[in-house]
């Protein structure tokens, strides 16, 4: 199939974008009512397509909600890539996180918390799981390393570390809450860092 030149997206492209779109309106509908409250017939709806359609591109509901959890457990393997591998931890951690909240404010509603995880079956439970347990270990074994070298203070880095994964889950839960313009994405993750770095008191 020609491509004239780049300048047209081919059908591998055009079906990644149609996924990526069902994406990221199921992950909008599963945050703000919930797994068991959205069906797949709204979810084609507000795509503007049959739910038949649907199944082109996903073999059921399970699928499309293991998809969407996917893809925020792929933007924390993306900025563990992405983070430096050497150098002072406080900074290797600052660089990771950083990388993690951009990547996942910068496509929006495409992630869906973990709470819906447990609407999977057993084995992509697991699988979810075993891949969301590896990313809080590293953000744990960043903090250990911070904590050895004196730039952190004490603190249970494995509890620290499950928070920080749930505070990205749910990041992308609040724009429901709190309608506000939104920020650049890199922006508002810089200001969601400085207030985890630093806190609010001046004492």
């Amino acid at each position: 199939m020609a491509d004239w030149n780049g300048e047209i997206a081919s059908r591998e492209e055009l079906r990644e974008r149609k996924r990526r779109a069902a994406l990221r309106v199921a992950s909008r509908l599963f945050n703000e009512k919930g797994y068991h409250a959205t069906s797949l017939d709204e979810i084609a709806d507000c795509i503007g397509v049959t739910k038949t359609a649907l199944y082109y591109y996903f073999r059921n509901k399970e699928e499309l909600l293991f998809e969407c959890i996917e893809l925020s457990l792929n933007a924390g393997d993306r900025a563990r890539e992405a983070a430096p591998a050497d150098g002072p931890a406080l900074e290797r951690f600052r660089a990771f996180y950083l990388r993690f909240l951009t990547e996942v404010m910068r496509d929006g509603g495409s992630y869906t918390t973990m709470v819906n995880m447990r609407a999977l079956p057993s084995a992509m439970q697991e699988r979810a799981a075993q891949r969301r347990d590896g990313l809080r270990d590293h953000i744990a074994g960043l903090l250990d390393a911070a904590m050895a070298e004196g730039s952190v203070r004490p603190l249970d880095s494995a509890a620290t570390a499950s928070f920080l994964i749930t505070a990205i889950n749910w990041l992308v839960a609040y724009p429901q809450e709190f309608p506000t313009p939104p920020l650049d994405p890199e922006q508002e993750a810089r200001a969601f860092l400085d207030q985890l770095l630093y806190g609010i008191s001046l004492r």
